[in-house]
C-alpha cells in the first residue's frame, strides 16, 4: 500500500507540472530507501534526517528542490518525492503539491477491498466520494490562487502610488475595473464620486440621502459583505466607526462572483488604509500649521520661520497674506479650518492654516483674490454665514503681524456692515481705514497712499499739480467753471488734467464712493503739507 500510495503521489505530482520528480523513496519498515535501489548518495542521508517533515533541499545548481513526504492518517510514513524546478513555486503552489500529498496518502489509508473507505468517523466512502473530495480541494486551491493574484494586483499596481490624492483613488478605481471587468466609483464621505473606471462621463447611479449611507453602513458592519443597492455593490471605508468614503461595484449583464466581491472588500481595506494615514497626515499637519501660524503672527524672527516653514513643505519667503475666518454660530471643532484647507487646495493656493479662540487664521503664498474665496469656503461648510477678512501683503516676515492686523479689521468692519457676511479685503475698506481703527491708531498714510500714491509719485516726478487740482475740483463739487477759475487755467486744461487723474488713477470720479475717499484723502493730504500728522495722540 505504501508504494501504490507513493505511486500515486508522483502521479498527482507530475500532473501539476511546474516540477519534476528527481528520486524517490520507499519507506519499508520504517526506513526510506531509494526506489529504484541505486549506490548511496549525500542526498539520502539529508532526506533521511528530515525525519517526514516537508522541507527545502541543497541546490547545487541555480533552481529549487525539495523533499515532499506522503503519509497515512496515523502519521505512518509512506515515502517521500524529491522535486526539482527552474525558480521556486508560489506559495499556492506549494500548498497544492502538500495536499496532493496529503489526501492521495489518505486515500490509501482508507481503501478496504470493494472500493469502499472510512473518514474520521468510521463512515463509509466510494471511490466517487474521495474523487468529489479532490475536486473540492482543487477548487480551493484554485480559489486561493485567484485571491492571490487580485492581492498582488492590487498591492503593486495601487499602494505605491496612494497618498497622491489627486490620482491615488482614480488608480484604485482603474486597477479593480481591469480585475473585474466591471465598471467602479470611489465616493467620499459624503457620497460624492471622487473616482470612478468605465463609468462614463454621465453619474451612473443616483447619490444616496444621509440616512440611506448610514444605513448601508449598518449592514456593512452586521454582515461584513458589500451590500447591494441600485445599480451596484457598496463597501464602505471606515476607521473607528466613521465613514471615510465608499467603493461601489457596477451591476452588468453577469452576477457578482466570489472573486470579484472578494477584489471589492480588499480594495476597500487598501482604501480605508490609504484615507486613514491621509486623515493622520492632516491632523498631524494641521497642529503643526497651527504652532507656526500662530508664532507668525505674533512675530518671529525670519531665519526660524523659514526653517519650520520648509519642515511643513510650505514657503515662507515671498508676497504672504494673513486670511481670518469666522462663522455664525461659532463652532467647536475644526470645521472651518478643514474648509479654508479645502479652499486654498481648490484654488491653487499655497497655505498653512490654524485656529484662534473662535475663527481660523491662515497665512497664504501669493494673492489670495477675494470674491472667489468667500463662496467655496461656503460651499465647502455648506453655510454662507461668515465673514472673511484679507489683511495686506507682507513681503518679509516681520510684516505677517501687520497683515493679521488688518485682516482682522477687515473681517470686524464685515461683520459690523449691514451685508455682514462675504469676504472683505483691506485693501477695499476706503474710508472705513480711518473710522474704525479695532482700537488701535487711524491708517491715514495707508489710507492716503492708497487713494492718492500714484498721483503724488507723477507730480514728484513731472513737477505737475495733478493732487492739487483734484482737490480743487472735490471742494468745488465737481462744478468745471469754478474750479478752473480757482486754479486760474482754462476749462480745457482742468479736462485734459482729470483725463490724466482717471488714467493714472484708474478711479472713476463720478463713482459716489471714489468721490467720497478721494475728497477725505485729499483732505488728508492738506494736513500734511501743513505738517500735521497723520495720527491722533
Amino acid at each position: 500500500m505504501a508504494e501504490e500510495s507513493l505511486n500515486t503521489a508522483a502521479q498527482a505530482v507530475s500532473e501539476i507540472g511546474f516540477c519534476e520528480i528527481e528520486d524517490r523513496y520507499l519507506a519499508v519498515n520504517g526506513q526510506l530507501s531509494p526506489v529504484p535501489k541505486r549506490a548511496p548518495l549525500p542526498l539520502d542521508r539529508d532526506i533521511r534526517r528530515l525525519d517526514g517533515r516537508d522541507s527545502v533541499l541543497p541546490c547545487a545548481k541555480p533552481g529549487w528542490r525539495y523533499a515532499l513526504f506522503t503519509l497515512n492518517l496515523s502519521r505512518e510514513l509512506y515515502g517521500c518525492l524529491v522535486l526539482s524546478a527552474a525558480r521556486p513555486p508560489r506559495l499556492t503552489q506549494l500548498m497544492q503539491l502538500r495536499a496532493v500529498a496529503g489526501t492521495t496518502g489518505m486515500a490509501h489509508a482508507r481503501e478496504s477491498p470493494g472500493e469502499q473507505s472510512t473518514d474520521a468517523n468510521g463512515q463509509s466512502l466510494r471511490r466517487d466520494d474521495r474523487d468529489q473530495r479532490l475536486l473540492s480541494l482543487s477548487a480551493t486551491v484554485q480559489e486561493l490562487e485567484d485571491h492571490v493574484r487580485i492581492r498582488d494586483a492590487l498591492d503593486q499596481g495601487a499602494t505605491p502610488d496612494l497618498g497622491d490624492s489627486d490620482s491615488s483613488e482614480r488608480l484604485l478605481a482603474e486597477i479593480l475595473s481591469r480585475l473585474t471587468a466591471r465598471p467602479v466609483c470611489i465616493e467620499d464621505a459624503f457620497g460624492h464620486i471622487s473616482a470612478a473606471a468605465g463609468t462614463g462621463s454621465r453619474r451612473p447611479y443616483p447619490r444616496l440621502a444621509a440616512a440611506a449611507r448610514s444605513r448601508t453602513v449598518q449592514l456593512w458592519l452586521a454582515s461584513g459583505a458589500p451590500v447591494p443597492e441600485p445599480r451596484r455593490l457598496v463597501a464602505p471605508a471606515l476607521s473607528r466607526g466613521e465613514v471615510l468614503g465608499a467603493i461601489c461595484m457596477l451591476e452588468t449583464d453577469r452576477p457578482f462572483s466570489a472573486g470579484e466581491i472578494f477584489a471589492l472588500k480588499y480594495a476597500t481595506r487598501l482604501l480605508e488604509i490609504e484615507l486613514s494615514h491621509r486623515r493622520s497626515l492632516v491632523k498631524l499637519e494641521l497642529r503643526l500649521g497651527r504652532d507656526l501660524v500662530d508664532e507668525l503672527v505674533s512675530g518671529m524672527d525670519s531665519a526660524t520661520a523659514v526653517v519650520r516653514a520648509k519642515a511643513l513643505g510650505y514657503d515662507i519667503r515671498g508676497p504672504q497674506h494673513v486670511i481670518v475666518a469666522e462663522w455664525q454660530p461659532p463652532r467647536a471643532d475644526d470645521s472651518v479650518v478643514v474648509a479654508l484647507r479645502t479652499t486654498f487646495l481648490e484654488l491653487h493656493l499655497s497655505a498653512i492654516v490654524s485656529s484662534r479662540s473662535d475663527m481660523a487664521v491662515a497665512v497664504v503664498r501669493g494673492d489670495p483674490l477675494g470674491a472667489e474665496l468667500f463662496p467655496v469656503i461656503a460651499r465647502t461648510l455648506r453655510s454662507a454665514t461668515g465673514a472673511v477678512g484679507i489683511g495686506g501683503p507682507s513681503l518679509e516676515v516681520a510684516q505677517i503681524p501687520r497683515s493679521f492686523s488688518e485682516a482682522l479689521r477687515a473681517v470686524h468692519i464685515r461683520a459690523s456692515s449691514i451685508d455682514r457676511f462675504g469676504a472683505t479685503r483691506f485693501d477695499q475698506l476706503g474710508i472705513y481705514r480711518i473710522l474704525d481703527t479695532a482700537g488701535g491708531k487711524p491708517d491715514l498714510a495707508g489710507y492716503v497712499d492708497q487713494w492718492l500714491g500714484p498721483l503724488q509719485r507723477t507730480d514728484d516726478s513731472r513737477g505737475s499739480e495733478l493732487v492739487h487740482t483734484l482737490a480743487q475740483y472735490l471742494d468745488h463739487g465737481g462744478n468745471y467753471e469754478n474750479t478752473a477759475e480757482s486754479l486760474n487755467i482754462h476749462r480745457s486744461t482742468l479736462r485734459y488734467r482729470l483725463k490724466a487723474i482717471r488714467e493714472i488713477t484708474g478711479f472713476d470720479l463720478a463713482d459716489p464712493e471714489a468721490r467720497l475717499n478721494l475728497h477725505v484723502a485729499t483732505r488728508a493730504w492738506r494736513l500734511r503739507r501743513r505738517g500735521a500728522p497723520f495720527h491722533g495722540p
